[in-house]
């Protein structure tokens, strides 16, 4: 178990000294403080979990088995060294026109300042501020979905209004395809390109959160998103273009930060979870990556990176916009295998459906000599007798089975619970630190139960959807993407929840809660090798 703090308290001097030796380089500070934010975040989400939890912001992890109850919004903590880390590093991002400029150099009046520069970024601070405030604010009160989409739009208007006034480029260049049936190769879009970018920045904060629900997906799926772009970023900073490399350069500013802290959450948050990072994060994670978009000028790349959360939302819609029921959680729910070994299940079950078949027949054998004897009404005693006997062996199997499983479920607690201890005794040698027990003793009772809790796709009714709602799903099904539970008349009757976690369990089978996590990054993270593919390799299909 690595001892966070020891860690934190050896590398902060290191990094310090980093700071101060290439206090010229703004790309360097800002790496050395995006480290120092890491290790802060790392230090600080242990730290404030009591508090969190005292001020009831708490939640019970419903997809384990003892379901414990786990500090929420900790993406507060990240967002907040986060933006404590962005506000220290304004000075070294400028510190270059400082050491260069002198008391007579005006041009106009005025310092040769980079103020469009500087406006840009504080109206990128000044937005993911508002975004962390407000998701926040969803955490503690729980705000309506029409809230959540208004919130983004808001919060988005100070790099609306930046953007407007220093760059007020409106046009898009028209697809090779579409070119005979425009006649032209550039279309100003005007007011509407300002409505697709602040769509954009809606979209992106709610994106994250809709792809949610297990330990880990919210920050792992940001972290791939975020380390892609800043491939992409370091990839061409270098191309002889200032502009193009102030681009670059503003973005990176940005992320490096932002992969820090949530690298850090990360570890809180991945699998056998201690925390839960909530709206805070995913609002902010989300908001993040729209500013990056809208003023680093890639939008379209974004999308392409994004494609995972557009496929989870267009496949989610009926759902969300309420043409099939909708819960309120619609994540995996968790699942246990039997404790009894397979052939003693099958047995049992096959005792119970035979017994069963045998009532029901014995029963209507019953009422067919009652009703010839007009005698319905009364049943012998030796009948009743028997029934009751037959419903007595059922439930003396079915007892039997529950017994079993709690005595396997208390055998496995007991045993985990001294696993962990022996393990914990060898090796503590000296003082260890609290949080590291707790996090020691969490993954040997995760490592426990690996074996026999695992996920399984949540479903919903079909009772009360629209005529439309049905139709979609039965595309769904057709081209196999849902899985639709039929009564004997072949009636639609229940669907898995549609998202893109459960479809994962429909298409896979069953998966613990780590392996489904690690199914999603590596979707994420394949979406983005062909996101590059398709936006340098492919492009030119599309746009010379």
């Amino acid at each position: 178990m690595i001892n966070y703090k020891r860690v934190t308290a050896g590398l902060s001097p290191v990094l310090l000294a980093l700071v101060w030796q290439f206090r010229d380089e703004p790309l360097a500070v800002c790496t050395c403080v995006s480290a120092l934010a890491g290790l802060a975040t790392w230090c600080l989400v242990p730290a404030t979990i009591s508090t969190f939890k005292r001020v009831g912001l708490s939640g019970a992890d419903l997809s384990k088995p003892s379901q414990p109850v786990l500090a929420e919004s900790m993406g507060m903590v990240a967002a907040t060294v986060y933006l404590i880390a962005t506000f220290l590093f304004i000075p070294a991002q400028f510190r270059n026109w400082w050491a260069t400029q002198d008391s007579g150099s005006y041009e106009h009046g005025s310092y040769k300042f980079p103020f469009d520069r500087l406006g840009e970024y504080l109206s990128a601070l000044l937005s993911l501020q508002s975004m962390v405030f407000l998701g926040f604010a969803d955490d503690v009160f729980d705000l309506r979905w029409r809230f959540k989409l208004l919130l983004p739009t808001i919060a988005s208007i100070p790099v609306l209004i930046v953007y407007y006034v220093g760059y007020g480029v409106t046009h898009v260049v028209v697809p090779v395809f579409m070119r005979p049936w425009l006649g032209t190769h550039i279309v100003d879009l005007g007011t509407l390109y300002y409505v697709y970018i602040g769509l954009m920045a809606v979209f992106c904060t709610n994106a994250i959160n809709i792809l949610a629900g297990i330990n880990g997906v919210e920050v792992g799926q940001s972290i791939v998103i975020a380390l892609s772009i800043i491939v992409k970023d370091i990839a061409n900073v270098n191309n002889g273009n200032i502009e193009a490399e102030y681009q670059h350069l503003f973005t990176l500013y940005l992320l490096l930060p932002f992969v820090a802290v949530s690298c850090a959450l990360y570890y809180w948050n991945v699998y056998p979870a201690r925390v839960f990072v909530g709206d805070t994060y995913c609002y902010f994670a989300g908001m993040t990556f729209a500013v990056c978009g809208i003023l680093g000028h890639f939008s379209k790349t974004l999308l392409l990176l994004f494609v995972p959360q557009i496929f989870n939302f267009l496949y989610s819609a009926p759902q969300i916009f309420g043409l099939v029921p909708c819960p309120r959680h619609r994540l995996p729910r968790m699942a246990m295998e039997s404790p009894l070994p397979r052939a003693l299940v099958a047995r049992l079950q096959q005792e119970i459906e035979s017994d069963n078949s045998a009532g029901s027949d014995t029963g209507s054998d019953n009422v067919a000599t009652y009703a010839a004897n007009d005698n319905v009404d009364s049943q012998p005693d030796d009948d009743q007798q028997s029934q009751e006997s037959l419903s007595g062996r059922i439930d003396g199997i079915r007892r039997t089975i529950s017994i079993a499983m709690m005595s396997f479920a208390k055998a496995k607690s007991l045993k985990s619970k001294k696993s962990t201890a022996t393990s914990s005794s060898s090796q503590l040698a000296g003082r260890r630190s609290r949080s590291s027990s707790n996090r020691a003793g969490a993954n040997g009772s995760a490592h426990a139960s690996h074996h026999s809790a695992y996920m399984v796709p949540s479903r919903t009714t079909l009772e009360g959807a629209t005529p439309l709602g049905l139709s979609i799903v039965r595309l769904y099904e057709l081209v196999g993407i849902a899985d639709v539970e039929r009564d004997e008349h072949g009636t639609m009757v229940g669907v898995n929840n549609l998202t893109l976690l459960n479809l994962v369990l429909v298409r896979s089978g069953k998966l613990t809660e780590s392996q489904l996590n690690n199914r999603i990054l590596m979707i994420q993270a394949a979406n983005s090798v062909l996101a590059f593919i398709i936006r340098y390799r492919l492009s030119h299909l599309f746009y010379f």
